[in-house]
This record gives C-alpha cells, structure tokens and sequence, in this order.
C-alpha cells in the first residue's frame, strides 16, 4: 500500500498547524503528529475501516489531534491519496470546495 500526501494536503496541514500553533500546547502538537503517524500505520495493517462520506464512497475521514482535525482521504485501488487536513472549526461546507481542486 502506497500512501501520497496531494498538494492539498500538504498545503492544508500547513495551514491546520499554523492556526493550532497559536492556540495549543506543544504537548497538543505531539499528538497531532503522532496522530498522523498511527493513522498510516493502521492503513497498513488494515485494521480499521474509517468513516465514508455519503456522496463519494471512495472518500475516507477520521478525526485526529484529540478529533479537532479531520483526515481526509481517498482509497484508489492499493493506493491512499491523503486529499485534506480540516479544522472542525472551519465551516464544513467549504469541505467541497476544496475536494474539487
């Protein structure tokens, strides 16, 4: 299984972090990453099965960093494209538009 993080993604984490930064402990940070990390570890061992979204079922989420942060992510074949970090403060809404890209 081959896991690719999207410009997106990568963008967007950039910006959760920025924003919880400023508002965590480094404490709260740690576990944003190793979050992160026990995310990718239980797509390898295939050991749970992450909520869908209704309209796509190829998309993915899971909550992250004490479930402020939703992980976004689409299942191609083998393949997990990481589409979008989101702070559960943002307005949903704009979930979309950012999926679209």
């Amino acid at each position: 299984m081959k896991i690719v993080f999207s410009q997106i993604a990568l963008t967007s984490l950039e910006d959760v972090t920025d924003f919880i930064r400023e508002r965590w402990t480094d404490r709260e940070m740690n576990v944003l990453r190793t979050d992160i990390k026990k995310f990718k570890q239980t797509l390898h061992d295939g050991i749970i099965e992450h909520q869908r979204f209704s309209d796509s079922p190829n998309l993915r989420f899971t909550l992250i960093g004490k479930r402020q942060v939703k992980l976004i992510y689409e299942l191609i074949g083998e393949d997990v494209i990481i589409k979008l970090f989101w702070h559960c403060k943002k307005d949903p809404k704009k979930i979309k538009h950012f999926l679209k890209r």
